[in-house]
């Protein structure tokens, strides 16, 4: 049995968790068609990074970036967008993303501090 390095099971952890949390509610308006599969991919990453001995870190990452640009995208859309039922408009919607781009950012920061394994 695998086990996830220390380092990365309080981010992994919280960025899968916030994540579904993301996908339940600002992005709750999208297609099923679209929403599943892209939120079976997203996850299948997180796990993927968590897991694997040598690239989890890089995927872990990567994962981070396009996390933090997509958050940027997501705030863009909500100011533009007051009316659209996708993207964060309340409370409930800016909590995921916010726990999102909080277990991202530890990542990053065992990264920066040089613990990342």
């Amino acid at each position: 049995m695998t086990t996830v390095p220390g380092p990365r099971r309080i981010p992994c952890a919280l960025a899968f968790a916030a994540s579904v949390g993301v996908f339940a509610t600002s992005l709750r308006q999208w297609p099923a068609a679209l929403l599943v599969p892209l939120a079976a991919v997203w996850l299948a990453v997180i796990v993927a990074g968590a897991l694997a001995p040598r690239r989890g870190p890089v995927i872990l990452i990567v994962l981070a970036s396009l996390t933090k640009a997509l958050t940027v995208v997501l705030i863009v859309w909500a100011l533009t967008h007051p009316h659209s039922p996708i993207g964060p408009h309340s409370p409930l919607d800016w909590i995921p993303l916010g726990s999102l781009n909080a277990a991202t950012g530890l990542w990053l920061l065992a990264v920066i501090r040089g613990r990342a394994r």
